[in-house]
């Protein structure tokens, strides 16, 4: 049976227009194929920028510490480089002060009275003065310690310029000690040589 160009040109039409639908259909899924990929990509670029904002939060509160761990640091440190008040005003200090003040008095009194002393040879006077000058170098030099322990700006514990202050004290107590006996000793053979002095003169009368 022979087909007329009417009919042909009709089956042409259905043709052509027979594959406009299966075109479309191949075009949206690949649009659906392409849009589900970017919301996989916007959903991973969200977790991305959440965890990038959790690592900057974190880093900016570890810095945060850090910087107050120093200060608070920095703090102690300057704490340690003074003495409290418990350390100027302690019993250690107090003893330091006083026992200055004794040495120089039992200095200057002792200096006089050994002066004084007339059944003293003039080498035992001499000597006397030149121990108690000596003395009192010491002393100043040992004070002038003590004022660095408890002044410096070096890092020392308030324990430890309260020990190195009792050893110092123990030192000058030592000077004030040998001092007084020293003097005591010089006076003694004073009063030995005047009593032996004042024998011998009866014995002639």
């Amino acid at each position: 049976m022979k087909l007329t160009p009417v009919i042909l040109s009709l089956l042409l039409h259905l043709a052509l227009f027979s594959q406009i639908p299966v075109t479309d259909v191949a075009t949206n899924a690949s649009v659906g194929v392409v849009n589900s990929q970017l919301m996989n990509i916007n959903i991973e670029l969200k977790a991305v920028n959440k965890n990038l904002s959790q690592l900057i939060n974190l880093m900016e509160k570890n810095n945060n510490e850090t910087s107050k761990s120093r200060e608070i640091l920095k703090e102690e440190l300057e704490a340690k480089k003074q003495a409290p008040k418990y350390v100027t005003g302690s019993t250690d200090v107090s003893l330091a002060i006083e026992l200055k003040t004794k040495i120089l008095e039992a200095y200057r009194t002792s200096k006089q009275t050994v002066q004084e002393l007339e059944y003293l040879e003039r080498k035992e006077i001499d000597e006397f003065i030149g121990y108690a000058t000596n003395a009192l170098l010491e002393t100043k030099n040992l004070f002038q310690q003590c004022n660095e322990i408890i002044n410096t700006k070096a890092i020392i514990l308030p324990e430890e310029r309260l020990k190195k202050v009792d050893a110092i004290n123990v030192k000058l107590e030592t000077i004030l000690d040998n001092l007084i006996v020293y003097n005591h000793k010089l006076s003694q053979i004073n009063s030995l040589r005047e009593s032996r002095r004042t024998l011998i003169n009866m014995n002639k009368n």
